[in-house]
C-alpha cells in the first residue's frame, strides 16, 4: 500500500511538473489487444486486477516503442545505489526511471534515453521494470508465449530493465534465450522504452 501511494504521488508530481506534456486517454469503448499497434507503439500487456494502474471496466496496459532506443547504453554509475529504483513488479518502471534520473544525471544512460523520448506524439516513455521487461520478451518478443512471434523486432541481445540489484549491478534480460541476470551498471546494453496507456 505504501508503494502504491508513493507511486501515485510521484506520478502526480511528474504530471503537474510536466507542463506541456502530452496526455492521451485511451478510448474505453475501443477493443484492443496484445500485439496491436496503439498510441505510439505495440501493446505488450493489458493490466489485470491487482496491477498498479488497473481500473475496473477500462482497458489499460503497457506499450513498447516499435524499435530500440540504443544498442549500447549504460544503466548508470556503477558505484551509486539509487535507493528507490528497485521496483520489480508491473507498474514500477516509471517510478524506477524517475528515481534513476534524479540520482544519476548522465544524459546517455538508459533511463534518460527513454524519459527524453518523443515518439508518435507521446513523451511519457520510461525504462521497463524487471517484470515489465520479461512481459515484453514473452508476449511480443522471442519468448513467443502468445504465438505472435517476435513482432517487437527484438535482437538476440541483452536489454536493460530499470530495476537496480545493488550499488554496482542492475537487472538485464537476454532476448535470445529469455534469462534475466544482474550485471554491472556500466556495461552497455540495448534499450527499449515503454509507456503506459
Amino acid at each position: 500500500m505504501k508503494l502504491l501511494k508513493k507511486f501515485l504521488l510521484l506520478a502526480l508530481v511528474y504530471l503537474i511538473g510536466c507542463g506541456g506534456c502530452s496526455v492521451h486517454q485511451s478510448n474505453v469503448n475501443e477493443t484492443i489487444g496484445i500485439g496491436q499497434t496503439h498510441q505510439g507503439g505495440i501493446i505488450f500487456y493489458l493490466y489485470k486486477d491487482g496491477d498498479i494502474g488497473y481500473i475496473e471496466g477500462e482497458q489499460h496496459g503497457l506499450i513498447a516503442a516499435p524499435s530500440d532506443q540504443s544498442k549500447s547504453a549504460i544503466w548508470g554509475w556503477n558505484d551509486t545505489k539509487i535507493s528507490t529504483a528497485d521496483g520489480i513488479i508491473v507498474g514500477t518502471g516509471l517510478k524506477n526511471t524517475l528515481d534513476i534520473i534524479a540520482g544519476c544525471s548522465e544524459a546517455g544512460i538508459a533511463a534518460a534515453l527513454c524519459h527524453r523520448l518523443f515518439l508518435e506524439g507521446y513523451d511519457d516513455w520510461f525504462l521497463p521494470s524487471k517484470n515489465e521487461l520479461n512481459l515484453m520478451y514473452r508476449n511480443i518478443g522471442k519468448g513467443d508465449s502468445l504465438g505472435l512471434g517476435n513482432i517487437g523486432g527484438f535482437v538476440n541481445g541483452n536489454y536493460w530493465s530499470s530495476t537496480q540489484y545493488n550499488d554496482y549491478d542492475a537487472w538485464e534480460q537476454n532476448f535470445g534465450y529469455g534469462y534475466q541476470t544482474s550485471i554491472n551498471k556500466y556495461g552497455t546494453k540495448y534499450v527499449r522504452a515503454i509507456r503506459a496507456f
